[in-house]
């Protein structure tokens, strides 16, 4: 540490402690003070944060329709006003000496000349602090802004509309399936391919002539598997349930075909399944067997095999 931030001892007496001069002392003590008040605006900083994250919790479990509360702005008002407080008292500690009239000589001028080089580190941070926390306050605000300017989500009764009208009343009210069924209309709403390939298959089965249904029940087994990828055995309540309310969509137009599920795991048979390359076992499944009447196979389906 440079010998100007301590006092001079006297020639040839050892044992003299160092004395800070008058002038050095006052402008030390004035540095410890801007600095503890650093300090109290760093933990300012802290206490805002907390609040921050609380209202927002609160905000989140109860929407509000006011923006930031008022304890919140007001702190808010009071950190920015300490803040310039500080920035102004570090632009020149050296100039706040000489206006209380304190001596100066060519020790104490490097004294000062010290102090005003670490007021400038720390106004550099004080800087920093201000441009960080200037960011993140706006993403936080944008976040608790009035509620009519945050995205609103699907009320519970469009989504229920959405379910009604692409699987029908049957699907739509049963409980088990309910988990899928958001599933479906969240991919629908967000752009996934798949499921709104299925969706728009379900659609046109609805309002489809009757003997258009046997195909259209191939073009929904593919629809299906593009969505719900199938490469393992077994299947789930809401593939079951579909295929249940297909067959009795069918029966209610007069048509006897069926639908006969694949699983992987299963022997590749050519005269019920069909794939793009060789191979004696199936390894995804990606469309259903449509049988006709008698058992006889109507449309086969389309598998991965190795």
């Amino acid at each position: 540490m440079p010998s100007s931030w301590f006092g001079k001892k006297e020639p040839g007496d050892a044992s003299a402690p160092f004395e800070p001069q008058p002038d050095a002392a006052a402008a030390a003590g004035e540095f410890r003070e801007l600095v503890d008040q650093l300090g109290q605006a760093e933990k300012l900083l802290g206490e805002i944060g907390r609040r921050m994250t609380e209202y927002l919790i609160r905000r989140e479990s109860q929407p509000a329709e006011e923006s930031a509360p008022a304890a919140l702005e007001a702190t808010l008002a009071a950190l920015a006003e300490k803040l310039d407080r500080l920035d102004a008292r570090l632009a020149s500690p050296a100039d706040s000496g000489r206006e209380r009239g304190e001596p100066s000589g060519p020790a104490s001028g490097e004294i000062l000349a010290a102090i005003g080089q670490q007021g400038t580190v720390v106004r550099d941070l004080l800087s920093e602090i201000e441009g960080r926390l200037e960011k993140d306050f706006e993403k936080l605000l944008k976040r608790i802004g009035p509620a009519e300017e945050r995205p609103q989500e699907s009320p519970p009764q469009k989504t229920a509309a959405w379910e009604n009208a692409i699987l029908g009343p049957d699907l739509a009210a049963d409980s088990r399936l309910a988990f899928k069924r958001q599933e479906l209309i969240d991919g629908m709403l967000a752009g996934d391919a798949g499921a709104r390939w299925l969706a728009g298959q379900l659609l046109t089965f609805q309002s489809a002539p009757a003997e258009r249904l046997p195909q259209l029940l191939k073009e929904i087994g593919e629809a299906y598997y593009r969505w719900q990828p199938k490469t393992a055995p077994g299947t789930n309540p809401f593939e079951d349930a579909l295929v249940r309310w297909l067959q009795k969509r069918c029966e209610a137009a007069g048509i006897s075909n069926t639908i006969e599920l694949v699983h992987p795991g299963e022997r590749f048979d050519a005269s019920r399944h069909n794939a793009s390359s060789r191979g004696v076992e199936i390894t995804a499944a990606h469309g259903w067997i449509v049988l006709r009447d008698n058992g006889k196979v109507y449309t086969k389906a389309a598998v991965a095999v190795k």
